[in-house]
C-alpha cells in the first residue's frame, strides 16, 4: 500500500468515528444529558417498550388500544429521573441512553421519555408540560392577560399535570350551574409571570379538560389564605367604628373573590358615570359578626376597606323603604337601597331638627340610608340598630359619562 493510500485510510476512519448529535429538549429545565443521538426508527425500539407507552396512554384515556399510535421516535439521554423530576426527587447524572416519544390519540399528543425496562425503577414518565395541547395553553395564557390589563410580563406555564376530575365542573364549587358526577380527564395548570405585583396573585391556577372546552381559574388555589394580620386588622376596625369590644366580634366566613368595573362579587361603588374598568383586583371577602350587626369587609395583600352599603341591617332598610312608601302612596317594590354610610351623629335627634324637641348634643352613631324610586332620592337617618327617620327627597340624574359614545352621522 503506498503512503497516498495509508493516509487515506486514516482520515476516513477518523471521520467514521465522529458522533453526528444535536440539541434537541422536551423538559422544561432539561439537564445538559438531554442531547439527541441520531434518530432511531420505531423498530429499533423494544416493542416492549411501545407497548407500555401504548398501554398507559390507552388505559389513561379509557380508549382501545388500537387508537393510540406512535407518531415519532428519538434517542436521547437521561438522568436518573428521566430527566422529569418530581417534586424533591434528586436525580443522579447517568446517562441512561433513551427515547422520546409522541404518542397520539385522537387530538391528544403526548410525549414520553422512556429507557429500556432492563433499567431498575419505572422505565418511562409523560412530559406533561410537551403533552398540553396548544389550544389550551393558548387560551390559559390569553385568560391571564385579560384579567390584567396593564403589562405584567410575559407569561408562562410553570407546571401541567393530569388530572381526572370527579365531575364536569372539575371539582370547582358551582352555585350557577348543576355539575354532573361524571369523571372527566383533563389537566392542572400553572402559570407565573416575570414582573412582579402584589395587587396581583404570584401564580395562576387553572382547571380544564382534555381538550380546552372547559376551562376554570382556580381563584381559590390561586389567590390562598387571607394574611392573618388583615383579618385581625379587619376585626379591630370593626370594633373601632362600631364603638364596641374587639371581643364582640368574630370572623363568620371568608371567600376568595375576584372583581373589576364591570363586575365581579366585589366591593360597592357609587355611579360615578366613569367608563369601567375590566382590570381584576383579586381578594378575600370577609363577612364577621357581632350581636345584632352582621358586615362586610373586602382585602387585599395590603389593605381592605369597609363595605357599608352591605353591612347595614336590612331591617333598617326595611323599615326606611316602608316609611317612603307611605309617604309617596307607591309600591314598596318601587324603592331600592341607592346608598349607606355608617356615621357618628352631632346629637340625639340624628340631624333631623325639623319638627324636633331640644336635641342633646350627644355624638349618636347611626347610619345615613338613601333610597331610589324611579328617579328620585330619598334620604334617611337612623341609629346603629334603630330609629328610622325620613329626612329629605330630591331629584337625581346620573352622573354624565366621562367618554360618552360616539353619535353616529
Amino acid at each position: 500500500m503506498t503512503q497516498k493510500a495509508i493516509i487515506l485510510t486514516i482520515v476516513s476512519s477518523l471521520m467514521l468515528t465522529i458522533p453526528c448529535t444535536y440539541q434537541y429538549t422536551f423538559a422544561a429545565n432539561p439537564s445538559k444529558l438531554a442531547q439527541i443521538q441520531p434518530s432511531l426508527t420505531a423498530t429499533e425500539i423494544p416493542k416492549s417498550v411501545i407497548l407500555q407507552v401504548r398501554q398507559d396512554m390507552a388505559k389513561r384515556l379509557n380508549v382501545k388500544l388500537a387508537n393510540v399510535q406512535v407518531a415519532r421516535v428519538e434517542s436521547k439521554v437521561f438522568d436518573s429521573c428521566l430527566n422529569l423530576p418530581a417534586k424533591n426527587e434528586k436525580c443522579n447524572k447517568i446517562g441512561y441512553k433513551g427515547w422520546a416519544i409522541r404518542v397520539s390519540a385522537g387530538k391528544q399528543i403526548w410525549l414520553y421519555h422512556a429507557v429500556s425496562p432492563k433499567i431498575p425503577g419505572n422505565n418511562f414518565r409523560i412530559n406533561w408540560l410537551q403533552s398540553l395541547p396548544q389550544s389550551v395553553r393558548q387560551q390559559v395564557i390569553s385568560h391571564v392577560n385579560r384579567l390584567n390589563q396593564q403589562n405584567i410580563g410575559k407569561i408562562q406555564i410553570l407546571s401541567v399535570e393530569s388530572r381526572l376530575w370527579k365531575n364536569d365542573c372539575l371539582e370547582l364549587p358551582k352555585t350557577e350551574k348543576r355539575c354532573n358526577f361524571v369523571k372527566t380527564p383533563g389537566w392542572l395548570i400553572k402559570l407565573t409571570k416575570d414582573k412582579s405585583d402584589e395587587s396581583k396573585p404570584t401564580q395562576w391556577i387553572y382547571r380544564s379538560d382534555l381538550d380546552g372546552k372547559i376551562v376554570e381559574l382556580d381563584l381559590v388555589a390561586s389567590v390562598g389564605n387571607l394574611p392573618q394580620k388583615i383579618n385581625a386588622d379587619i376585626l379591630s376596625d370593626a370594633a373601632k367604628r362600631s364603638q364596641t369590644q374587639l371581643s364582640d366580634w368574630k370572623v363568620d366566613e371568608i371567600k376568595n373573590v375576584q372583581w373589576s368595573g364591570t363586575g365581579g362579587d366585589g366591593p360597592s361603588r357609587p355611579i360615578t358615570g366613569t367608563v369601567p374598568v375590566e382590570n381584576y383586583t383579586f381578594g378575600w371577602k370577609v363577612l364577621i359578626s357581632s350581636t345584632k350587626q352582621r358586615w362586610v369587609y373586602y382585602a387585599t395583600k395590603n389593605e381592605f376597606e369597609f363595605d357599608a352599603p352591605k353591612s347595614i341591617p336590612s331591617y333598617l332598610v326595611e323599615e326606611a323603604i316602608k316609611t317612603a312608601s307611605i309617604q309617596t302612596g307607591k309600591p314598596q317594590s318601587n324603592f331600592r337601597l341607592h346608598w349607606a354610610d355608617l356615621v357618628t351623629w352631632d346629637d340625639t335627634c340624628l340631624g333631623v331638627t325639623i319638627n324636633q324637641p331640644t336635641c342633646e348634643k350627644t355624638p349618636v352613631l347611626g347610619w345615613r340610608i338613601s333610597l331610589m324610586e324611579s328617579s328620585t332620592l330619598y334620604t334617611f337617618h337612623s341609629r346603629f340598630n334603630s330609629d328610622v327617620q325620613f329626612v329629605s327627597s330630591s331629584p337625581w340624574l346620573p352622573p354624565p359619562s366621562a367618554n360618552p359614545a360616539r353619535q353616529s352621522l
